[in-house]
């Protein structure tokens, strides 16, 4: 008789939850000890202990209220969120996780991974207040944090005022915005720019924000000033005499903005965004020693806020879900895009993640990303298949290869279309270095082992030698000098290191007179002003010139130089790749 009651609703037991938030999330016996128990003691995690009856799901609360306006249906029918009893939300479509709510009445999101269940890593020292620091509270009754108290720091007295949230005031702060929204928002768009000129406006008035919204614009700034100074080293004519405050110090604003808002331990698609900005130049600035912090704790804030999971599943508003995706997309093409840089593994993997991917050719501001999308994605696995634990096969290469084609054919074909401005021309091709990256990263691996598919050494060279007319037609095109900022992210060092490597092996071939030609453009344009690595690049090139016999300069024959240097010093990936020719021969011959 009961089953024919399949409606009726489950009958629940209620009982207290006694363990700590910890443990409960890690699943292991706590021992209640108050006001920390043991575990998290000797483990130095945040041991809190909630009083919590577990409820039915009712419906889902507003995530991002915040954030993104309610309609009036749906604000009635959400029911306000507790701090002191958060409620479980339960997610559908065979997913694993919840999302709960915090104490500062967030929703966030805890799975079955003890990575994911909480932000407990070494947070980078940016994002600590500094001991000079002092917090008070505003006018508003809200904590505000003030300057540092030495007078020495030019940082801090560019700014007018000695309350952070007094850089509101500056017209700069209108200038960098337009400057973004033109320049900025088509690279990765996750930026909902009439938002932010509303929330820019309240904060003038002193009147209530969405949370975050101050870290948010200050961290706009920084890469609008960033891309405006690009812009004037690339062309003098661009004007920049309503900037005058430097971009690190927009950085260091925005980093002690970042962290008064309790970014990570409290994140919010606010803050989410503004460190994504603040992380976004790691790509691009080759450093002896990168720092992987910023981008670490991004995803893990970003997967606390369940930005990983398909928003349907949570059933935000068609508007939420869209900017949800942008914004989770963005952050894995910058996660994939720093692994290639650094050669680092992705931190995302394609089964951690159910979003669904944007195809979107119609919007200008969402071409690009569509194309990141589907390059990242097959990026993510060559990493696994190519220069990952396993040994590469030669089925699995030829996969790849196709997949990789297919993609670089249909790009190449849409973004070859007619332009009607100079941006929509500009992510033309973007979108084609994107591929040719792509495919050159796939191919270089002929340069380390004689086994390897003998059509990818033409595969590779094409690729790289279209790479580099683009990279250089962009770089010379005054039209271009406003978003030299987002070209200097592709990096042409490498396709060059590439091209050099290959003169070396292959001296006196075919191709050598035109990679020649290509080379020494390439050096005529870029120097050691414009990049540090095109210093270290010269000693390749030098090596490259000894091998086929050229005349270097003034000199008749180039001898044989005294320092060593490949491809290996410039792409840590390449040098990653450990299969030797012996193994491959068994696989791939």
């Amino acid at each position: 008789m009961q089953r024919l009651n399949l409606d009726r609703a489950k009958l629940l037991r209620n009982r207290t939850i006694r363990a700590c938030g910890q443990c409960r999330a890690r699943k292991i016996k706590c021992d209640q000890l108050k006001p920390h128990c043991q575990i998290c003691t000797a483990n130095s995690r945040v041991c809190i202990y909630v009083s919590e009856v577990q409820k039915s799901s009712g419906q889902l609360q507003n995530h991002g209220r915040e954030e993104f306006p309610m309609t009036t249906a749906q604000s009635t029918m959400q029911q306000p969120s507790d701090a002191a009893h958060p409620q479980d939300q339960t997610i559908s479509l065979n997913q694993f996780g919840r999302l709960t709510g915090t104490n500062d009445a967030q929703l966030r999101y805890y799975s079955s991974s003890s990575w994911v269940s909480a932000i407990e890593t070494s947070v980078s020292p940016r994002l600590q207040p500094s001991l000079s620091t002092t917090f008070e509270p505003d006018s508003m009754g809200s904590p505000s944090l003030f300057q540092s108290q030495d007078t020495t720091s030019q940082k801090c007295q560019e700014f007018p005022a000695e309350q952070m949230n007094g850089f509101v005031q500056l017209g700069e702060v209108d200038q960098l915005i337009s400057w973004y929204s033109q320049f900025c928002q088509f690279w990765y768009p996750i930026i909902d720019v009439s938002e932010i000129t509303t929330s820019l406006g309240r904060l003038r008035s002193h009147q209530y924000s969405p949370a975050g919204s101050s870290a948010l614009i200050a961290a706009i700034c920084y890469s609008a000033a960033c891309s405006a100074e690009a812009a004037f080293s690339a062309d003098a004519s661009v004007n920049m005499k309503h900037f005058k405050v430097t971009p690190s110090s927009w950085e260091d604003l925005a980093y002690r903005l970042l962290s008064a808002s309790g970014y990570p331990l409290r994140p919010n698609l606010n803050t989410i965004r503004a460190a994504f900005l603040l992380a976004t130049p790691s790509i691009a600035e080759c450093k002896e020693y990168p720092d992987p912090v910023p981008i670490c704790v991004l995803v893990r804030a970003a997967q606390s806020l369940g930005l990983h999971r398909e928003p349907v599943s949570f059933n935000f508003s068609s508007r939420e879900a869209d900017f949800r995706r942008v914004l989770w997309w963005s952050i894995h093409g910058l996660d994939i895009s720093y692994a290639v840089a650094h050669a680092l593994p992705p931190l995302i993997q394609s089964t951690n993640s159910d979003v669904r991917m944007i195809f979107d050719e119609e919007n200008l501001d969402r071409r690009l990303l569509s194309t990141l999308i589907r390059v990242n994605l097959l990026f993510s696995k060559i990493f696994e298949d190519i220069y990952g634990i396993d040994q590469p096969t030669r089925d699995v290469f030829q996969l790849l290869d196709e997949e990789v084609a297919n993609v670089c054919a249909d790009v190449t074909t849409k973004s070859r279309l007619p332009a009607t401005g100079t941006l929509e021309k500009f992510i033309g091709f973007s979108q084609r270095m994107c591929c040719r990256k792509m495919t050159f990263t796939l191919h270089q691996p002929y340069l380390r082992s004689a086994q390897w598919p003998q059509s990818s050494r033409r595969k590779a060279l094409e690729a790289c030698r279209d790479y580099i007319n683009e990279f250089t037609a962009g770089a010379i095109d005054p039209n271009l000098a406003p978003y030299r900022w987002v070209l200097n992210h592709f990096n042409v060092i490498h396709a060059c290191a590439i091209v050099l490597q290959d003169l070396i092996q292959h001296p006196n071939c075919t191709e050598s007179v035109g990679l020649r030609g290509l080379m020494e453009k390439c050096f005529s344009i870029f120097s050691k002003t414009s990049h540090p690595s095109w210093e270290k690049l010269e000693t390749l090139r030098w090596k490259a010139w000894a091998a086929n016999r050229w005349v270097w300069g003034e000199q008749e024959d180039v001898g044989i130089p005294d320092a060593d240097a490949s491809l290996s010093d410039w792409d840590p990936l390449f040098a990653s790749f450990v299969w030797d020719d012996a193994l491959l021969e068994q696989h791939m011959g």
